[in-house]
């Protein structure tokens, strides 16, 4: 079976569409990737575009799982985002359901912490991944565009 994990790379003031595609990806390629990206570098520099990130796709589950930071060079924090199907109700919650992307960003103030949530990701552990990361502070959710 192929490797469904492919992983990019958008750095500070890219465009919102704009990162460098990387490959293959796993659990030792993303936390090696992850310790050596310059995130203090980078946070805060976006001038309007995006934030430093790192995207895990999964093609085969259509979940995917980025990391980002938000604050300053002095103190900044990790978000960790997931973009999964979730079913909604449309007309303000009163019509029939229908399955969107939906997109949930939670902050996490330790680097180990972003290494857990990936290694439970890469092991397929999503509904566990889900629960940890429903008692997080939620930076934002909304549906994926």
């Amino acid at each position: 079976m192929a490797n469904p994990f492919t992983y990019d790379i958008q750095y500070a003031g890219y465009d919102f569409d704009q990162y460098d595609l990387k490959g293959n990806a796993n659990y030792e390629i993303f936390v090696k990737e992850f310790r050596e990206f310059p995130w203090k570098a980078q946070v805060g520099k976006s001038n309007g575009g995006s934030e430093p990130t790192i995207s895990v796709k999964n093609q085969q589950s259509n979940i995917d799982l980025w990391v980002s930071v938000i604050g300053s060079s002095d103190e900044y924090a990790y978000l960790v985002g997931i973009v999964q199907p979730k079913k909604v109700k449309t007309l303000l919650g009163f019509g029939k359901e229908k399955e969107v992307l939906w997109v949930s960003a939670y902050v996490f103030e330790q680097a180990e912490w972003v290494e857990q949530a990936f290694k439970l990701y890469f092991e397929g552990k999503i509904g566990v991944l889900n629960s940890k990361l429903s008692d997080l502070p939620v930076y934002f959710e909304q549906e994926a565009r």
